[in-house]
């Protein structure tokens, strides 16, 4: 009788298990039940050094801790890094609990028939689940590692992903947050400061926070109630002439580093840069090189 590759679900000929067709049809029940509901326990190799734990291939009579559950749950105290092989050959999606202990690593792949991985790997995590499935060949995440659609997002750890890290509004990570290309959020690049050109009078708005206004002519004016606490805007003179910067009313902008407290509009000179930073939405603090 002929199974299918995946799951072993019998097919019997046409009238070829007459008068106990009753038989594969039970397996083929049992099979998709512990499908479903059924975990495998792996217990992965503790030896001192790296070698191979193989996870049993699909059964026809329903043996049951094989390959045909949807959940394996890895165990075992390592004292080497491990892999794990699934069934050669076999397709499909599994959640994998790594519940192994010692800091070593354990690897699924697919067996090649040679007990070695036929292709790409997964390594998982210890203390984690991690969702991967297998074409028979390469193994891989079923999410390949993008979170997507959270708002916010917080760990009493570290935060590390291969190439970019963005967030709506908030990341929290208790130790570090690492990228290894950039981490960006709702106005770009963390890394770089975005630069706001401008070409006529201007007047500062809160989406500025954490730019470079850019100004050729015209002036820029800071107005009050529009920033909040914390919040900081570079301007640079990009022009060989003197630009404006303009106290908003009911703002109180102070200049930085006088004898005395000065207020009020300021000039910056030629090609001359500032930064200003806001203490709250209606007092703020400039200082710069080419200002007077």
């Amino acid at each position: 009788m002929s199974v299918t590759t995946n799951l072993a679900l019998n097919e019997p000929a046409y009238n070829s298990t007459s008068p106990t067709w009753d038989q594969p049809l039970n397996y083929n029940a049992t099979i998709l039940d512990q499908m479903y509901g059924n975990t495998t326990s792996v217990s992965v190799n503790t030896g001192g050094s790296t070698t191979y734990t193989n996870i049993a291939a699909p059964s026809a009579t329903a043996a049951g801790s094989t390959s045909q559950a949807m959940r394996f749950s890895l165990t075992g105290a390592l004292a080497a890094n491990q892999n794990v092989l699934l069934p050669q050959g076999v397709a499909g999606m599994w959640i994998v609990t790594n519940s192994t202990s010692g800091t070593y690593t354990v690897t699924l792949g697919s067996n090649n028939g040679s007990n070695a991985a036929a292709g790409t790997t997964v390594a998982v995590p210890q203390g984690y689940s991690t969702i991967i499935y297998c074409d028979g060949t390469n193994v891989k995440k079923a999410d390949d590692g993008v979170i997507q659609n959270i708002s916010s997002l917080s760990v009493s750890g570290s935060i590390t992903a291969g190439t970019t890290i963005f967030a709506g509004t908030t990341i929290t990570a208790g130790t570090s947050v690492t990228a290894g290309t950039s981490v960006s959020d709702s106005i770009g690049n963390v890394r770089s400061i975005p630069i706001n050109s401008q070409s006529s009078s201007y007047v500062l708005v809160a989406s500025d926070n954490g730019k470079a206004i850019s100004i050729t002519t015209g002036g820029i004016t800071v107005p009050n109630s529009v920033m909040s606490a914390g919040n900081a805007v570079t301007i640079y003179n990009n022009s060989g002439s003197s630009q404006t910067i303009s106290q908003g009313s009911g703002l109180t902008l102070q200049w930085a580093g006088q004898t005395t407290s000065t207020t009020g509009d300021r000039t910056l000179g030629l090609y001359g840069i500032c930064t200003i930073l806001f203490v709250s939405a209606s007092n703020a603090i400039i200082s710069g090189a080419g200002l007077t």
